[in-house]
């Protein structure tokens, strides 16, 4: 992927399209900003073939398979017709990757769950939430394996965020992470932030506001940092796995997060 980003930046292509999952796509912009010659990176179009592409899903993608986007868009490219471009900051992880959504806790512990299973895909993730639903309810060990507690110090710009422990620790620049789940519902608000959300809630008090989570409402817990954010600095008691855009990432002692270019 190195060889490919090196070439496109050579040439200065305008559009860059990357077939794949979510996780492809963070791996292709990431590849892209550590060689491209400014800040400002081509359009980025991410065509839909995985099994969530929740990346095109928030930035209202044209619908459709991989093929038929890419030669739409080739097409009108061709013709000077233009398209309507969606700005989005990168999120910058530790100055090495880019994408739009990182997290640590309950989403990683998801995603090792599911990537587990034999077919994953989105009726595998929606049964699998089901359970966990289900779990938080009558309180079996599933649900506790998932939000085992992660221990951290995190700072939000000049604030320290007031919890020592947590399930949930969540950053993005775009709206919507999987199922159509759309936490961040402040991430577009403003340039140059991204949408943090840390705390230690736990799974029953989750479950029961899993709606509101899912239409892009505030939680309103107490125990639930929700807030804009211009720089993060996340340091784990333990070296901890974390994700970004799908994809769980070696454990680290240190998590860096900022905005990078749109």
């Amino acid at each position: 992927m190195a060889t490919v980003a090196a070439e496109l930046a050579e040439r200065r292509v305008d559009i860059v399209a990357v077939c794949g999952g979510d996780g492809s796509q963070f791996r292709a912009l990431s590849a892209l900003r550590r060689v491209w010659p400014s800040d400002e990176l081509p359009l980025f179009l991410p065509l839909r073939a995985g099994t969530m592409n929740y990346i095109a899903r928030s930035i209202g993608c044209m619908r459709g398979g991989p093929e038929h986007v890419l030669a739409h868009v080739v097409r009108d490219y061709r013709h000077g017709r233009t398209h309507d471009v969606v700005s989005r900051h990168l999120l910058v992880v530790n100055d090495t990757h880019a994408g739009f959504v990182a997290g640590c806790g309950v989403v990683v512990n998801y995603l090792r769950l599911y990537y587990s299973e034999p077919r994953p895909g989105p009726v595998t993730a929606t049964r699998l939430l089901v359970r966990l639903v289900a779990s938080a309810i009558a309180g079996t060990s599933l649900v506790r394996g998932v939000f085992r507690r992660v221990e951290a110090d995190i700072d939000c710009d000049d604030e320290r965020v007031p919890f020592r422990t947590f399930t949930v620790i969540l950053a993005g620049t775009i709206t919507h992470v999987a199922l159509g789940f759309k936490p961040m519902y402040l991430a577009a608000r403003k340039r140059r932030h991204f949408h943090l959300l840390a705390g230690p809630i736990g799974p029953l008090r989750l479950a029961r506001k899993i709606v509101r989570f899912h239409r892009g409402f505030p939680l309103e817990e107490a125990d639930f940092y929700d807030n804009l954010a211009r720089s993060v600095t996340i340091r784990f008691a333990t070296p901890t796995g974390f994700m970004m855009d799908g994809d769980v990432l070696d454990p680290v002692d240190t998590l860096t997060i900022t905005t990078g270019p749109l």
